[in-house]
């Protein structure tokens, strides 16, 4: 069977190694059909020259060869890369189907006898229980207020914190369905407003071992944290990631300089200067679902899990303004049917919420008034 790998990475050459080595001939002797690593996919700019014998082609170049059957699928090594993201979204939409998609195991757990991980080095999409992202608030309110902050954080009346037991309980319960994630993002609203963030970092990390975590921060309240948390990032190896706003413009070297004494990795977004703008009071026709940057930025929140955290937070927007806009979307974890194949096939399929987001429009980056107008949320028609 003609199959493509992701990426032209080093651990896409490994991986190429790795089936025509020793899986392979796992499958010839299970009387099963062997893989035949025909080409790497990989965007314009990172394409490259491979020492193999298999090409390299970009995503839409997969596709047309998909469609024509002179690749039969695509295997996907587990990267913890923020590129890789919006992948299996983008492919649906081209029309792949998620039933010839594939990870590849993580290499770093490819150890000691091949018998032990080589008859679970490739599996389908829907059965392995990865998740190349996951995000989770420990804050919904904000020190910021952006306008056009589809969390809604301005608009949080009282401090919202959860219950950390619950939290523990939820990532846990997690964990039976999807026992290793890419990319976990702890944020709000402002993360750094609980006190209890070192907390929620060191469970991530005990509960995640491989994951890469980060805390999304506005940094504003960066130099004023205990000790404690940042012992607990250096402890769990958790950086921040600073979105980079306006009110920190000219204080990105002083919080820079701060955090090396700390000796905590962090990394700054480029200039916050323009937000975009796309919810919107009127039903459209046209679902934007796959083409949504956020249709893989998957919430967990108070026991249930969504592909964005629009399901969670669109309850402050319709509390402040009497609205009715949709609060589905979001699978719950208790289900007793509930299982990973159900959990995952359902985080790539559109819900009504999706209805009301629209293509998104760029504005000035700018704080909400007080009070709120309708105008700071959603383009008005």
């Amino acid at each position: 069977m003609n199959v493509a790998i992701y990426g032209t990475m080093n651990v896409s050459l490994v991986t190429k190694m790795v089936i025509e080595k020793y899986y392979n001939a796992l499958l010839t002797r299970a009387n099963a059909e062997a893989f035949d690593v025909v080409a790497f996919v990989g965007e314009e700019a990172e394409a490259k020259e491979t020492d193999t014998d298999a090409i390299t082609i970009t995503s839409k170049q997969f596709v047309k060869l998909y469609k024509k059957n002179m690749i039969a699928g695509l295997i996907i090594p587990i990267m913890d890369t923020f590129e890789q993201l919006s992948l299996v979204t983008d492919l649906i939409k081209m029309g792949v189907s998620i039933n010839d998609i594939y990870y590849a195991e993580r290499l770093e757990k490819c150890s000691g006898p091949k018998e032990e991980w080589l008859a679970d080095f490739i599996i389908p999409y829907l059965e392995k229980k990865y998740l190349p992202y996951l995000e989770f608030h420990v804050a919904d309110q904000c020190n910021l207020n952006c306008r056009a902050c589809e969390h809604y954080s301005g608009l949080v009346a009282m401090e919202c914190f959860p219950v950390y037991e619950k939290v523990e309980q939820d990532l846990k319960k997690l964990k039976e369905y999807i026992q290793d994630i890419g990319i976990i993002r702890i944020l709000g609203g402002e993360p750094l407003l609980n006190k209890e963030l070192e907390k929620y970092i060191l469970l991530t990390r005990e509960i995640f071992p491989l994951a890469t975590i980060y805390v999304v921060t506005n940094g504003l309240a960066i130099k004023t944290q205990k000790e404690t948390l940042f012992n607990a990032m250096r402890t769990a190896n958790v950086g921040f990631n600073i979105s980079w706003y306006p009110p920190l413009e000219h204080k990105k070297d002083e919080i820079s300089a701060f955090l090396d004494e700390k000796q905590v990795s962090y990394g700054f977004s480029s200039l916050i200067t323009t937000f975009t703008k796309k919810q919107t009071l009127v039903k459209k026709d046209k679902n934007i679902f796959y083409s949504c940057y956020q249709a893989h930025c998957n919430n967990l929140y108070d026991g249930k899990v969504a592909a964005c955290f629009l399901p969670f937070t669109t309850k402050y927007f319709n509390e402040y303004f009497g609205k009715e806009l949709p609060e589905d979307g979001a699978i719950d974890l208790y289900d007793n049917n509930l299982s990973t194949e159900k959990l995952k096939a359902r985080l790539l399929i559109p819900f009504e919420r999706c209805a009301y987001c629209t293509e998104p429009v760029e504005i000035p980056w700018g704080m909400i008034g007080n009070p709120s107008v309708l105008g700071d949320w959603v383009i008005e028609e």
